[in-house]
């Protein structure tokens, strides 16, 4: 695979794709397969490829991961459950919104949630993806968790802040990008991201962007944000 090195210009350009380092070799043969991942199993509708689009919307995303990491059940069944009582209109919101004023509170959740993001820090690499918009993908596509009924302050309490996140529409995000519905993408088209120094570890591509970036993180990210003050 074709190497490609990160730099400053990378901040806000460019479109970047991060997996587990276990799904080079795969990746390599047969590029970027779509699927529906863990996270999104009950809430996604149809097989994509997600990225950003610049470094900075990296630091966004991590805001929004660790966000539901507070939330999502260790059983796989009750998240299902959620997932679909949520979309439904007669469902007691109170439940759901007693639900996630506990888990946020938990000293117990915000540790689980941070070491989850600490092994996919450890775990993962970034690739570049040079697509073509209306070939790919395209700006006006639908995210489908937006476009599924849920209330805008459940979104909210998600991971899709007001801060970035427009939910006023069910458009895409640039730090909530997808491909066509099941379109793979070529490994012609997939570059394996390094530093300067040679590191591909995205927990130091991850570093990269903090050192980087102009985003206001403790106001923007502030999830994000509490986890690099409990690492220090």
């Amino acid at each position: 695979m074709e190497k490609y090195t990160l730099s400053k210009k990378d901040i806000h350009k460019n479109f970047f794709h991060m997996t587990n380092e276990k799904n080079l070799e795969n990746i390599k043969e047969y590029g970027l397969l779509p699927n529906i991942g863990p996270h999104a199993k009950y809430i996604e509708k149809s097989e994509k490829v997600f990225f950003v689009e610049g470094l900075d919307n990296f630091l966004i995303l991590f805001d929004c991961w660790i966000n539901c990491y507070f939330y999502i059940p260790v059983i796989p069944f009750i998240y299902k459950l959620g997932a679909f009582f949520l979309r439904k209109k007669w469902f007691p919101m109170i439940i759901a919104d007693g639900y996630f004023g506990t888990l946020k509170k938990s000293k117990l959740q915000r540790k689980r949630a941070f070491k989850i993001f600490d092994g996919f820090l450890d775990n993962s690499i970034v690739l570049k993806l040079d697509l073509e918009e209306n070939v790919d993908f395209s700006y006006d596509d639908e995210d489908e968790i937006k476009a599924r009924g849920y209330q805008k302050r459940h979104l909210e309490l998600m991971g899709y802040s007001k801060k970035y996140s427009t939910l006023e529409d069910n458009s895409m995000d640039k730090w909530n990008l997808h491909a066509f519905s099941n379109h793979t993408i070529n490994k012609d088209k997939i570059k394996m991201c390094y530093l300067e120094d040679g590191s591909y570890s995205l927990r130091d591509i991850f570093n990269y962007c903090l050192d980087n970036t102009k985003i206001d993180i403790e106001n923007v990210c502030p999830i994000l944000w509490d986890y690099i003050n409990s690492r220090k």
